[in-house]
């Protein structure tokens, strides 16, 4: 039961130690003229802490922070600057120093039981975070934003309106009076389908608030539609199916793209640790004319980019990609899941850029596959409060990385600790 005053100290520890072989979060390859090392060895840390204070059983305020740090990184402050027009701002994936939230949230709006508004710092994360969701295996929160939202809740079903900005992320300075990157709005829904299963309706709004002449990327106003079906026990089989379609415009030219992500899998609950096969198939469209009007490249509006989506290596987006996928999920004992995956990545358009990285095929080449990735990831939840995780992935690279990058392959180890507290 909630009562009124209850104070809660919330926390989240987690270190982790990785080491990169052939790449780095700006280049890939081994040559000695790229950005950074290829060879990094890291030590990962984030501390995130902060409360949760109920002034009421309908009126709840929470406010928690997080460091994120990195040691043993090649790359420096000024390799995440972004220049938009005559903006400059920091990305920086690893360290950053703000509040992942800081938002007050009532319930029974109007005294409509399952209306509740929120407003304030927060994730704004949905479903698998492919459409909505901040990324956080990067070490710092991919999307953070600033937002106001609407909430109705029924019968295990909602419908969410938001409307917010983005912040940046600089590891310098605090976010909070600094201005935004990204304006977005949306309505993300969810209802449910079967016990297990559910169907999730989405439209989502993106404007770039850096709208200067020059270079940069940020001058975008589209809108991205789209729903989300899965189901995670249907006689034993299991699925997730997301499609999006985006319009509207990207600097002077229009936007017209689309992207899908489809699995299915059967889990054999009466065989010795339950194995689920899983299959599947990622796609984002490319754009088979660079220089024309219309922008085909398709690009998630606020969704995270980490490895549980794309591969391990984190070396690919939903962006001009083709991915192919088998995994095999298994559950040796109690609080245990072993996960073994292969990926097959091509480019969408042999026209287009490998997104992740901006390269494309040189003049006479054609080339479309990106190269093969097998990742391994362990993860125990020793206890409620503690959890370990290994995680080994290999690139066996294509010929489009062979031909236009680097002849290498590229290789990445993590052995991680996170420990969280709630009290």
């Amino acid at each position: 039961m909630v009562h009124a005053g209850d104070f809660t100290f919330v926390g989240d520890i987690r270190e982790r130690f990785e080491t990169l072989d052939g790449m780095n979060k700006k280049a890939y390859g081994t040559e000695a003229s790229l950005i950074g090392s290829p060879y990094d060895t890291l030590l990962v840390s984030r501390i995130q802490l902060g409360f949760v204070y109920r002034l009421s059983p309908n009126i709840k305020f929470t406010a928690e922070g997080y460091y994120a740090s990195v040691y043993g990184w090649s790359l420096d402050y000024n390799d995440f600057k972004m220049i938009s027009g005559n903006e400059v701002y920091w990305m920086d994936p690893q360290e950053d120093l703000d509040f992942v939230a800081l938002n007050l949230e009532v319930k029974n709006l109007a005294g409509i039981q399952g209306l509740s508004g929120q407003i304030g710092r927060e994730s704004n994360r949905y479903g698998d975070k492919r459409i909505l969701g901040p990324g956080s295996w990067g070490n710092s929160y991919g999307w953070l934003w600033d937002l106001a939202k609407v909430s109705y809740r029924f019968d295990g079903n909602f419908v969410d309106l938001f409307y917010g900005e983005t912040k940046d992320k600089d590891k310098r300075r605090l976010s909070l009076f600094r201005k935004h990157v990204y304006e977005g709005a949306g309505i993300y829904s969810h209802f449910k389908t079967a016990e297990n299963g559910a169907v999730e309706p989405f439209i989502v709004y993106k404007n770039g608030l850096y709208t200067g002449t020059g270079n940069g990327q940020n001058t975008e106003k589209s809108y991205t539609f789209g729903f989300r079906a899965y189901d995670t026990d249907l006689f034993g089989f299991n699925y997730d199916l997301t499609y999006a379609k985006a319009d509207g415009t990207i600097k002077i030219k229009d936007y017209d793209a689309y992207g899908y992500a489809a699995k299915v899998g059967y889990r054999f609950k009466m065989l010795t640790w339950m194995p689920n096969v899983v299959i599947g198939q990622i796609y984002a469209s490319g754009d088979d004319d660079p220089g024309d009007n219309t922008v085909k490249t398709f690009r998630t509006p606020f969704g995270g980019t980490d490895g549980s989506l794309y591969g391990r290596m984190d070396i690919m987006k939903w962006s001009n990609l083709v991915e192919n996928v088998v995994e095999l999920h298994m559950y040796p004992a109690e609080k245990m899941h072993l996960k073994l995956s292969w990926h097959d990545f091509s480019l969408a358009n042999a026209n287009d850029a490998w997104t992740y990285y901006k390269k494309y095929n040189k003049n006479g080449n054609h080339e479309r596959e990106l190269g093969q990735e097998y990742d391994i990831e362990y993860k125990w939840d020793y206890a409620k409060d503690l959890e370990f995780q290994v995680i080994y992935a290999y690139f066996d690279a294509g010929a489009f990385v062979t031909k236009n990058v680097s002849d290498n392959d590229a290789q990445r180890l993590f052995l991680q600790v996170e420990y969280s507290f709630k009290e």
